[in-house]
């Protein structure tokens, strides 16, 4: 109640797909209590768990955000594009795990490559739309929302747009690894490598500033802009250090 009462309104068309994916979550979920196979030494389940999540997190996000930008056109048909780009991500991820499968970075086989490359269209294609809004969010004057808000929103959206691009170079690479192979030693829950670099850090932490500057805003009661702008900065600093760090070929930790 408290999330519904600090986001209404809400998109419900965006609404209903991030709940769409925390149902798929737990059916993932409770598949992978029964099916024991692997892909790159964790269970295959793992990858839709994570991304029925993080997918239901952007939905959820953006469900609050769009209802802020004052055309109602652009409204629905960003939500439309965006809960039917990410649906077709999650149905491909998940078909390729029943399958035993990878969905990223597969070519073994014509299927598995058209099937990557159509994801990748598809996330570009969101990705632009979201930065899109972004910049329409810059014509936007503080009213409903405090100046802080409007800047976290207008600097969330820039900074997960140009870290939603850094997978753009995993697909590149055919590999979030760098220094070894993917699948070795990792992170409990993340993954992420233990023994060297990965570029997933980098991507999860910048994609997540879509959440993380506007809550500094929310958590702190911060109403002027200046505070906003300086975090962002470092924040993107810092999404930019982990990736070089990655880069180099070190682990996170």
């Amino acid at each position: 109640m408290s999330y519904l009462r600090f986001t209404h309104p809400l998109n419900s068309v965006l609404l209903n797909a991030g709940l769409l994916h925390i149902a798929l979550l737990i059916i993932f979920a409770a598949v992978a209590m029964f099916d024991h196979r692997q892909v790159l030494s964790i269970n295959l389940w793992v990858k839709p768990i994570k991304f029925a999540l993080s997918i239901a997190i952007y939905c959820f996000t953006w469900a609050w955000i769009i209802t802020y930008l004052p055309s109602l056109t652009i409204q629905q048909n960003f939500a439309w594009f965006t809960a039917g780009a990410l649906l077709f991500e999650m149905v491909a991820i998940a078909s390729q795990a029943a399958l035993g499968k990878q969905s990223h970075f597969n070519v073994s086989t014509p299927y598995s490559s058209v099937l990557f490359a159509l994801m990748g269209v598809a996330i570009v294609m969101q990705t632009l739309f979201a930065l899109y809004v972004g910049i329409l969010f810059f014509k936007v004057m503080p009213g409903a929302l405090s100046p802080a808000m409007l800047w976290a929103i207008r600097l969330g959206i820039i900074t997960a747009c140009i870290f939603a691009f850094q997978g753009g170079y995993m697909g590149s690479k055919l590999s979030h690894t760098v220094g070894a192979t993917d699948g070795g030693t990792g992170l409990p829950v993340l993954n992420w490598s233990r023994t060297a670099g990965d570029l997933r850090v980098a991507h999860f932490v910048g994609l997540h500033a879509l959440q993380i500057i506007p809550l500094f805003v929310a958590l702190l009661g911060i109403s002027s802009a200046a505070p906003v702008i300086w975090f962002s900065i470092g924040y993107f600093l810092l999404t930019s250090a982990l990736f070089y760090q990655a880069l180099l070929g070190r682990p996170l930790l």
